[in-house]
């Protein structure tokens, strides 16, 4: 039963994911901070949210940051910071990772790859219409960028 409950909440933080994904790329407003600069999107944040995220420059591994905006999933406000990789977007939504702690999960949703893991402290959703080896791909660069090293 409680594996059933997980799934299905699971699938209902895809849904919601995707949903605002796609809203956001339909918008003018799918980002509120315009900036590739990390030192400027990271303060953004500031007051806006009862947490600071993480906020990476991976222009370098081919994903350039775009800026970042505020979105509502799973009953509470969370950063989501906009990256572009070739002609796409990925969206990675950012929260303490004491909200919904879990295991590595990717899958792909309604033409969507998605990927969920945990890192500094955080918890990591990332959203993307480009292929799932280019999210793997984003998630490793994040991931080393975060661990302090560089992957190029």
């Amino acid at each position: 039963m409680a594996l059933s409950a997980h799934r299905a909440d699971t699938d209902r933080t895809v849904d919601e994911l995707v949903a605002s994904h796609v809203r956001a790329g339909l918008s003018a407003r799918d980002v509120d901070v315009i900036s590739t600069d990390r030192h400027t999107v990271k303060p953004w944040f500031n007051g806006r949210l009862d947490y600071a995220p993480p906020v990476e420059d991976l222009a370098a591994s081919g994903f350039a940051l775009v800026g970042g905006r505020l979105d509502y999933v799973g009953r509470r406000r969370v950063a989501v910071l906009v990256y572009r990789y070739r002609q796409h977007v990925i969206d990675v939504y950012v929260r303490p990772a004491g909200d919904g702690r879990g295991a590595p999960y990717a899958t792909v949703s309604q033409g969507y790859a998605l990927d969920r893991w945990n890192a500094a402290g955080m918890t990591w959703w990332a959203v993307t219409d480009a292929e799932p080896s280019a999210l793997a791909a984003f998630r490793t660069a994040l991931d080393a960028r975060l661990a302090g090293t560089r992957v190029e």
